[in-house]
């Protein structure tokens, strides 16, 4: 098992970012669900690979190793790529730890050849999305994590927002 947890087109705007220094590292909660019961994990610690979507469309590929997905996530709202994107996606190395919920750095492992083509292959597809594919590849062995952390808004309250921009404009 190379890839542990993944997230698919999170809300930056439901995600607890914290604040650099302060003490407050934030959170990205998610809820997994392993051998029936359903555990909610914070990914901020977790090391592995994220995409950057704006409306749906990959547009930034990074990785979060020597600094962490969570602070990783947190730079890019204030960076080069401030407001350049709207989702987000990752895909962690990191285990999952669901006795104390949380996460253990990934350690070295042996992957099996099969299972690092078909983990490259369903990553591929899950970021590309390529349109002749006919079907959405799993991630051998991962857990999906479905975000958690607040209420995102309905596209109408998104639509109303950007037609008050207008009306100021005018």
């Amino acid at each position: 098992m190379l890839i542990r947890a993944y997230g698919s087109f999170w809300n930056p705007d439901i995600v607890n970012w914290g604040s650099v220094g302060a003490g407050n590292q934030g959170q990205l909660l998610g809820k997994v669900k392993i051998s029936n019961r359903t555990h909610t994990i914070d990914f901020w610690d977790a090391v592995g690979i994220y995409v950057l979507h704006d409306q749906f469309n990959a547009v930034y590929v990074g990785k979060a190793v020597g600094t962490l997905l969570g602070p990783r996530m947190r730079h890019h709202l204030t960076d080069r790529f401030a407001g350049r994107w709207d989702m987000f996606s990752w895909f962690s190395l990191s285990t999952i730890n669901t006795t104390n919920p949380g996460l253990r750095a990934p350690g070295t492992r042996q992957v099996n050849p099969q299972t690092l083509i078909d983990t490259l292959e369903a990553l591929s597809i899950g970021v590309v999305d390529p349109p002749l594919n006919r079907r959405r590849e799993t991630i051998p062995n991962a857990c999906e994590a479905v975000q958690t952390g607040g209420k995102p808004k309905a596209i109408r309250s998104y639509l109303e927002e950007i037609l008050e921009k207008l009306d100021e404009g005018s």
